[in-house]
């Protein structure tokens, strides 16, 4: 008999629906089964496949399902509570170990066995709809499991099951870097017109394993060819600022070999302490030594470097940390806005300052690698690979985090979007919630020189809304400036749990920010905005009531700075340099960290760009 790996040990089912069983067996077998105390019957078709209703037991468990045919399967500790489908990209796929840095003593005191989650195999397929996960098992939200988990479907997870007292399954569908076309089916993609040339190359016999050999060698043979001169001589040598981007000094074009130096004292006292090294994120790749030591690596730019320095490497007096780092497609560099250190101590409280000036010797000048083809990319492969295997397990709603991919073309998203949402809807047969989460700031490590790029995705994103059933997660202001994937993502989660209460379990909450409803010319050079959602008030993150990030536009199309100030359920925007206000915008750029308005929920409110008539 052959189940999918969905059903396993630890599994959690969803109450107050028709789940089901299915697999294969014997043709035509006789099969029953047992659910806690009650039973179950059906039979194998002519082809040995199978599906049958289990019964519908009360919530909680752990209950025992047994399923007998051509053999006997026992699966223990089966949970019935809320299911939830996790999808998207990094920022839903990244794990809790990703957030120990902000959650650290939180997390160490965590055991939620009642949290459950199960990673589907990050797997594309593109001539058929696959039927059936292989691989994979169900992991507890406790000892050392936990930080495995999507840290916003933990947090989201945490929120309902302490507010609703029900165990929680997530079923893990996200992948890092995918777009929004990899999640819908082959219809729809050849419906929309945009991808089919791609779509066909896939599916040529041979050509995406062909591709992948291919670029995996060409990849291992420049960092082999990179390695080797570490060896050698230096070609030149110079100083850098750590931390800080490339872009604009004598390194802009390098790309290739790299060793990067800098000293450091230790006192003796501090050689007591448990030490690690903090090197914040390094575009691209880094293999990190302390006194000729190695102390860890990371092979591409995002993860933190956080590398734990073994008992014995540091000594009194002066130290080294060695970086070999290769710089392979971008301007290299070291992040601004992080850390920088050796911290010391159990409560990790003594720092010794790495930033400033480094030595780099210039190992080997090399060519730009190319990029990498990564089908998982490619348009249907997720969704035939990752979705169709996991449809007939019933669940509450989809939750999604997805866009960082897909912010070149905001107005091809909302109409993909608007497709995504209907595919899944169908592939499960049911209109089930769908809530999704607007992008956090970011502005690649700039914040002087940032655009608006994300500014206009994100209102790409609101237009979704239209959709029926659906909810979103205003987030821009827990993003960084200078990272992805910012930590934050507890106050994601709460978020999302805040909008499946309103539209799956149907409470009375407030659970958007601040929307414009209005904003009109109230007098020269005189502003009015009104807004819909702010439940018992407009307030701003400092308590204040002066507003930042609003901004005007003169008659020549231009936006400037604005004054800004809370008046009863209104804000007023003045401007002495602009008497003829033609627009008025909030919060529009990819990062707007200064942006503050809120309703008394503490929820932001929505970015907004409006023509004045």
């Amino acid at each position: 008999m052959r189940l999918s790996a969905l059903f396993s040990d630890g599994m959690v089912l969803q109450r107050n629906q028709d789940n089901r069983i299915w697999g294969y067996t014997e043709p035509e077998c006789k099969i029953t089964g047992l659910l806690g105390e009650k039973t179950f019957e059906g039979y194998a078709e002519e082809n040995g496949y199978f599906s049958i209703s289990l019964p519908q037991c009360p919530v909680g468990g752990p209950y025992q399902l047994t399923i007998k045919a051509d053999e006997e399967i026992v699966i223990q500790d089966v949970l019935v509570g809320d299911v939830f489908l996790l999808g998207g990209q990094s920022n839903m796929e990244l794990p809790l170990s990703r957030t120990v840095e902000m959650f650290r003593e939180e997390l160490q005191q965590t055991n939620e066995p009642y949290i459950r989650m199960f990673e589907v195999p990050k797997e594309y397929e593109f001539l058929e709809e696959r039927e059936n996960v292989v691989n994979g098992s169900w992991i507890k939200a406790s000892e050392d499991t936990l930080l495995q988990f999507s840290a916003v479907g933990y947090f989201t997870g945490k929120a309902l099951k302490d507010c609703y007292h029900i165990p929680i399954g997530l079923i893990q569908t996200a992948v890092g870097g995918t777009p929004a076309k990899s999640w819908c089916c082959e219809e729809t993609i050849r419906r929309m017109g945009y991808y089919i040339e791609e779509l066909e190359q896939c599916k040529v016999s041979g050509y995406t394993k062909e591709v992948e050999h291919e670029e995996l060698e060409r990849e291992q043979e420049w960092l082999q060819e990179g390695r080797k001169a570490f060896s050698g001589t230096p070609i030149r040598t110079g100083t850098v600022t750590v931390p800080g981007r490339w872009n604009h000094n004598e390194l802009s074009d390098f790309h290739g070999a790299i060793k990067l130096r800098k000293h450091f004292t230790v006192t003796r006292e501090e050689l007591a302490y448990p030490a690690e090294i903090l090197l914040g994120t390094f575009i691209d790749v880094d293999v990190t030594y302390i006194n000729g030591t190695y102390v860890g690596e990371t092979p591409y730019q995002y993860p933190p470097r956080i590398y734990r320095i073994p008992e014995g490497v540091l000594k009194e007096g002066d130290n080294v940390v060695e970086v070999h780092a290769f710089v392979q497609r971008d301007s290299g560099g070291f992040m601004p806005g992080k850390q920088y250190c050796i911290r010391l101590g159990e409560k990790r409280d003594i720092f010794l300052n790495l930033a400033g000036t480094w030595e780099y010797e210039i190992m080997k000048d090399m060519p730009i690698l190319p990029p990498t083809t990564f089908f998982i990319y490619k348009a249907a492969g997720m969704y035939n690979g990752m979705l169709s295997p996991v449809h007939n397990w019933k669940i509450s709603a989809f939750l999604f985090y997805q866009g960082e991919s897909d912010t070149e073309h905001p107005e091809r998203y909302t109409k993909e979007m608007k497709a995504l949402i209907k595919d899944w809807r169908n592939l499960w047969g049911e209109n089930y919630p769908f809530v999704y989460v607007q992008l956090a700031g970011f502005s690649g490590g700039n914040l002087e020189e940032q655009g608006t790029e994300w500014a206009e995705f994100r209102a790409a994103q609101e237009k979704i809304l239209l959709e029926e059933n659906t909810a979103m997660a205003c987030i821009y202001d827990v993003g960084e400036f200078n990272d992805l994937h910012p930590l934050d993502k507890k106050t994601v989660g709460n978020r999302i749990a805040l909008c499946l209460k309103k539209i799956l379990y149907k409470e009375d909450v407030l659970a958007s920010g601040p929307v414009l409803s209005d904003a009109f010319v109230s007098g020269e050079g005189k502003v009015t905005i009104r807004f819909a959602s702010i439940g018992e008030g407009l307030c701003t993150r400092e308590n204040r009531n002066i507003v930042h990030g609003i901004e005007l536009r003169d008659t020549e199309g231009n936006f400037r700075k604005a004054n800004a100030t809370i008046e009863g359920q209104e804000v007023i925007v003045t401007s002495d340099g602009i008497k003829n206000p033609t627009g008025v915008r909030y919060a529009w750029k990819d990062c707007p960290m200064e942006a503050n308005l809120y309703n008394r929920k503490g929820l932001p409110a929505l970015p907004f760009s409006r023509v004045l008539g």
